[in-house]
């Protein structure tokens, strides 16, 4: 069972993901390979958890495991192309992609 990931080694908070402008396939695959800790394709369970707890920490700062039980149904279901209830690596590819959208949209407010 993976652990979750302590808040100062948030990945997702480094600069590589605040204000960038292009994300290469190095940057995703460095991503999968830090939450799929037991290397079988998939972001799931407990890794999956940890995951969603990053996302939510930077967009907020502030919740609850209801929050996170909210977050992971809408991440799943927007994203879980195959609906199986894991993120394989275009799923997560899609998740970075529209982060770092969103993240060039909030610095050019």
């Amino acid at each position: 069972m993976a652990k979750l990931l302590p808040v100062k080694e948030n990945f997702l908070c480094r600069s590589v993901f605040k204000g960038c402008s292009k994300l290469t396939r190095e940057d995703i695959e460095r991503v999968f390979a830090l939450y799929d800790r037991d290397k079988n394709g998939k972001i799931e369970n407990e890794e999956l958890k940890g995951f969603l707890k990053d996302l939510l920490e930077l967009v907020k700062k502030d919740y609850d495991a209801q929050d996170l039980m909210y977050f992971q149904e809408t991440i799943l279901y927007g994203c879980d192309l195959n609906r199986d209830g894991k993120i394989n690596k275009k799923e997560l590819t899609m998740i970075l992609l529209a982060l770092t959208k969103h993240s060039l949209e909030e610095e050019s407010k």
